[in-house]
């Protein structure tokens, strides 16, 4: 197994390293809508991405991903958010999912969790949506 020390550092924060495993339904839908409304990465293909390390940072959740290969090679930012995700559940949560990339390659999917006061909460492991929107950057 690939050790965290050969992933780029995201922050002093730190997250568990785990059996890299496939991207889940719900993960590969949310890459999904973020890179819809990017032009420049529509073709990008997500089945080779594993998520390599999870877990807390301060105020939300991350998810570090790994490929073989970047999905972009092209792109010239060297690393930036590509898009956000923005959900509101049954139950008036706001989920912000936020995808960085580094030269091309998806790196890190990271879920914010607001409750309607806007104080962050942690991840339910459910929710049922009422809206979904996507924007770049």
């Amino acid at each position: 197994m690939e050790s965290l020390g050969m992933i780029r550092p995201l922050d002093s924060y730190e997250v568990n390293e785990i059996e890299p495993r496939p991207l889940s339904e719900r993960e590969a839908g949310w890459i999904h809508d973020i890179l819809h409304v990017i032009p420049d990465w529509h073709d990008a293909d997500l089945s080779c991405i594993r998520v390599v390390a999870e877990g807390m940072k301060p105020e939300g959740y991350s998810l570090v991903l790994k490929s073989p290969t970047p999905q972009n090679p092209s792109w010239k930012s060297a690393h930036d958010i590509l898009g956000q995700l923005w959900i509101e559940t049954e139950n008036r949560l706001t989920v912000n999912v936020q995808l960085s990339q580094w030269e091309g390659e998806l790196q890190e999917l990271y879920v914010l969790v607001l409750d309607s006061k806007a104080r962050t909460v942690r991840l339910p492991a459910a929710w049922k949506e009422v809206s979904r929107e996507a924007v770049k950057g």
